[in-house]
Parts: structure tokens; C-alpha cells; sequence
């Protein structure tokens, strides 16, 4: 159980994590006519909704992700075919121990959720794959030893409560008792078995009675010393706040405990998110758009803004506010993830606030 907790908790932070970075939308950016715009092709069908043939987008980010923040390393394969390119998170792999070539990759095992397996032959390097890795040897080493003495304080704990709260009896017997006989078989029983009897009595998980002579005095030991679940609660609590600590994950988050005027969703997305969606980032347009189109202006985004569920009706004042300063109505319809609309209106600007330009220095110049 020590090292169960521990894990159970770092199991959630993780889950936490990748699930959100899930459920992001996966942006795909072209320069066309100048301008950098918004392209819903193949790239965006692949990364969003078919990465391979037996994952969806979502569940395989959500893999990659876990894989990533479990392993310290995630590979992704990616496979040409019929001018389309799959791509897999690799279950396992060798790979070599060079630095400044780029690293090939062997034995590699693919798995599905059913259990079933692929070994390929095929021998992979940096042209055909993403290598994401993370390292902090520190952190590491700071949760191995966090980990370890919790473990201790929780078998402390559990010994105590154990002790505790298991009944202990003391049965007085004056000296020179006359012979005893069960009241069954009306034989005589020494006092080693009737202990016995008692005992088996009084340890039953069902309702008993027990039979005790007169001459005998039967006394609870440990009647005022039991103890309630507080000790593992207080180390429970202890052990959620320090691994949410270390994945940067406000606590309010961390236990589901958010509240309308909480700022833990914006907390979470600077100091845990971000590394994370900058880093697939990266790997996806070093390896799937490439230098010379990055450079032209194409490139691969996460959306941020839809982490956060958005009711249209609650926020009505708030798009107004933002229409009369310049957004188009297009512009907020793909902020809330619905359909835009192809028309000359929902695209124009309106400033309708009574600012002035400031650019000549004189008001209402």
C-alpha cells in the first residue's frame, strides 16, 4: 500500500495532464496570398481525427503524452502509405547512444488497446520519426526519496492503526476454581479451551453470545486506545500536494476543486501545460511540415483556448465587448469552435468604442 498511494497520485497528475492536451485541438497554419491562414487538409485530418488505423487523434495524443511524461521518452513512427502518413506512438524500442548524428531506432513494438502487438523489422531514424524526450535528474532523485519516506511514515501509520484498533482481552481466573464443564457436552473443559470458546466468540464478524462463568472477569485492554483514519488521511493529503507540486498542477485542479472565481485553469496551462504543448510543437513541424515550409509559414499549433469549456449565453456581454473592439464575428465563432460563416459581414471589423488615435499626441486627433 505505501508505495501504492505515491503511485496512485502521480497516475492522476499525469492523467490529468494528457487528457487535457487530448482534448486540444491540433491546429494546422499555410501562407496563402500573402496572408497565414488556417488549413483544414490532410495534415489536419491525421493529427486530428486519423493518426492511424486503430487510434483516434485524441486517444493517440492521449498516449503520447503518458508515454512521454511515464517514460521520460516517447517515439513516434511515421509511415508512408498511398501518399498519406500514419503516425504511431511506439510501445517499446532500442535505440542507439549517438549525440551529434541523429539516432536510429530498432526492435520496435507496437500495441493495441486489445493487447496485440507488432514487432517491426524495419529500422528507423530521425527522417521517419518524432523523439521527444524529458530529463531532470534532480526532480527525479527529490521524488524517488519523497516516495520512500512516505512509505515509511505509511507503514508506521498502518502498524499503529493495526495495533490499535485490534481487541485485546484479559481474563482473571481466581486461584483454586472448582472444575469447569461445558454447558454442551457437560464434560469437563480446562481453562485453555474455554479461553478458546470465548474467543472464538468475541473475534466473530456475526452477532455472538458469549457464555461467561461468573468466576471469571473479562476486561477490554484496549478500550480507549483505538484510532480513527486521521493519521492516513494526513499523509494522503501530504503525498496529493507534493506530487502536484512537482507536475506543476494547482491544487484546485489537482482535486477537482475549482470554483468560479479560481485562476488554477490559467495557472495550470502557464506553468504545466505550455512546455508540454511547446515541445509536440516543436517535434511535429520539425518532422511533418519542415524547415523550408515552416519558414514559408506554415506550421502546427495547439489550441489553447478551447481547454476551457465556454457557454455562449454566460460570456453574451463579454463577445459583445469584443465585437465592438475590432474581432469579427468569424473571428469569435472559431474561438467557441463553431462553423464560420461565408459571408462579407462576418468578416469586417467594427471599432464602435470611442477611442482616440493617440498618434498625433492631441485628444481626438
Amino acid at each position: 500500500m505505501e508505495n501504492y498511494v505515491y503511485t496512485l497520485a502521480e497516475a492522476h497528475a499525469i492523467d490529468i495532464i494528457a487528457r487535457t492536451i487530448a482534448k486540444c485541438e491540433i491546429q494546422t497554419f499555410e501562407m496563402k496570398n500573402g496572408k497565414i491562414q488556417e488549413n483544414r487538409g490532410d495534415l489536419y485530418w491525421t493529427l486530428n481525427i486519423q493518426p492511424n488505423y486503430i487510434e483516434t487523434g485524441t486517444k493517440f495524443i492521449y498516449k503520447l503524452v503518458t508515454k512521454l511524461l511515464m517514460d521520460k521518452t516517447a517515439l513516434v513512427l511515421i509511415n508512408q502509405m498511398l501518399n498519406k502518413n500514419l503516425l504511431y506512438v511506439a510501445d517499446s524500442y532500442n535505440t542507439d547512444k549517438m549525440i551529434f548524428t541523429g539516432k536510429t531506432f530498432r526492435n520496435i513494438t507496437v500495441e493495441d488497446d486489445e493487447g496485440n502487438s507488432i514487432n517491426l523489422t524495419k529500422t528507423y531514424n530521425s527522417e521517419n520519426t518524432i523523439y521527444y524526450s524529458l530529463k531532470n535528474t534532480k526532480l527525479k532523485t527529490a521524488s524517488e526519496s519523497f516516495k520512500n519516506n512516505t512509505a515509511k511514515l505509511l507503514k508506521a501509520s498502518q502498524n499503529s492503526f493495526i495495533k490499535s484498533n485490534t481487541p485485546k482481552w484479559r481474563l482473571k481466573s481466581p486461584g483454586q476454581q472448582p472444575t469447569l464443564i461445558d454447558s454442551t457436552t457437560k464434560q469437563p473443559i480446562s481453562r485453555e479451551k474455554y479461553k478458546e470458546k470465548i474467543t472464538e466468540g468475541l473475534m466473530s464478524a456475526e452477532e455472538a453470545i458469549i457464555l461467561l462463568s461468573e468466576q471469571f472477569d473479562l476486561e477490554n485492554l484496549m478500550q480507549n486506545n483505538s484510532k480513527n483514519l486521521t493519521d492516513f488521511e494526513g499523509i494522503f493529503k501530504k503525498i496529493g500536494d507534493t506530487v502536484a507540486q512537482n507536475w506543476n498542477i494547482p491544487l484546485d485542479i489537482f482535486y477537482a476543486s475549482k470554483t468560479e472565481k479560481s485562476t488554477g485553469t490559467d495557472d495550470f496551462v502557464t506553468m504545466a501545460l505550455d512546455v508540454y504543448f511547446e515541445l509536440l510543437e516543436d517535434g511535429f513541424n520539425s518532422s511533418l511540415v519542415g524547415k523550408q515550409d515552416f519558414l514559408k509559414g506554415e506550421y502546427i499549433k495547439f489550441n489553447r483556448l478551447n481547454i476551457n469549456h465556454r457557454d455562449l449565453i454566460d460570456k453574451a456581454s463579454g463577445w459583445d465587448k469584443l465585437i465592438s473592439n475590432g474581432f469579427s464575428f468569424n473571428q469569435l465563432s472559431k474561438f467557441l469552435g463553431l462553423p464560420t460563416i461565408d459571408e462579407d459581414w462576418a468578416n469586417e471589423h467594427y471599432i464602435t468604442k470611442n477611442y482616440a488615435n493617440v498618434k498625433g499626441g492631441g485628444e481626438g486627433e
